[in-house]
């Protein structure tokens, strides 16, 4: 990053104190002051991303341009997953004219649905971080379930998901990465819950441990390894826990949670187009 760069990113970041709370729990979930504090910065970040290539070409030409390399997170909470982008502060954003400004706000609002969108850290100060708590719970179908699970369904499951329970309602501690496919292996064994595991790693995983199985009529076994395919490539992954249960995490963005759903909630939540369910039950 170049030095003018960086002498633009401090002045930009000269905001004020955040609000500060010792605890809450987003979608069941509990989280403490350091995972709050390192949310803030992830959700609310003193210069930010907005999309340009939607905007109309007279729109676009006339908003400021800047590149700079994001963090996994912003990449996660912007959805910068394709398109042109441009960064500015709060007080850039706040000079350019009313409509050039509803115009990037309306390309925001389209590229972040389903959820609600990020906010400036001046906002959050304001409104507190129940703000921030909305966005993280925003898309999500409902909170996780992992306190619904009877103790002898964990006591069942553990044999062959030795790590569920202590997966099951969390969040990642490493921010951005951990993904549906790391959640799998993890609460098997491995420690790769933090990390990202891509698809042919996956692939190599599936063909050493399990075997093929028809997935309806499963969802009271534990260790059923759900896996949709899109067009012909892996998607997504889930593994039951028993009792009618299933274990995921639905993207790998700081904000998804390892979260418990039913099995036919977990299903229902991924019928797309020119998507397959295949089954998959682990070897003991």
């Amino acid at each position: 990053m170049r030095a003018s760069t960086d002498n633009w990113w401090s002045t930009c970041a000269g905001v004020g104190r955040l609000h500060r709370m010792m605890s809450a729990e987003v979608l069941g979930i509990g989280v403490d002051e350091a995972r709050i504090d390192r949310w803030r910065d992830w959700f609310a970040p003193s210069v930010q991303l907005f999309r340009t290539d939607i905007l109309r070409p007279q729109v676009a030409a006339a908003v400021p341009i800047r590149q700079v390399e994001p963090t996994p997170e912003w990449t996660d909470t912007f959805f910068m997953y394709g398109g042109t982008w441009t960064w500015l502060c709060e007080e850039e954003f706040d000079s350019l004219r009313p409509s050039l400004r509803r115009s990037l706000l309306a390309a925001r609002r389209r590229t972040v649905r389903p959820k609600l969108m990020p906010v400036w850290p001046s906002e959050l100060a304001r409104s507190g971080d129940d703000l921030m708590f909305r966005w993280v719970a925003s898309g999500a179908v409902r909170p996780s379930r992992h306190q619904d699970v009877a103790g002898g369904v964990w006591k069942h499951a553990q044999p062959v998901l030795p790590q569920a329970e202590p997966l099951a309602g969390t969040f990642p501690t490493s921010g951005s990465g951990a993904n549906c496919f790391a959640t799998v292996l993890a609460a098997a064994g491995p420690d790769v819950s933090d990390v990202q595991i891509g698809p042919d790693r996956f692939q190599m995983w599936l063909d050493e441990h399990t075997e093929p199985i028809n997935a309806t009529g499963c969802d009271d076994e534990p260790g059923v390894v759900f896996v949709w395919t899109e067009n012909g490539n892996l998607a997504h992954a889930t593994v039951t826990i028993g009792g009618g249960w299933m274990l995921s995490k639905p993207s790998q963005a700081w904000s998804s949670p390892r979260l418990v759903c039913t099995v036919r909630e977990a299903v229902n939540s991924w019928r797309y187009p020119d998507t397959r369910l295949s089954g998959y039950r682990l070897l003991r």
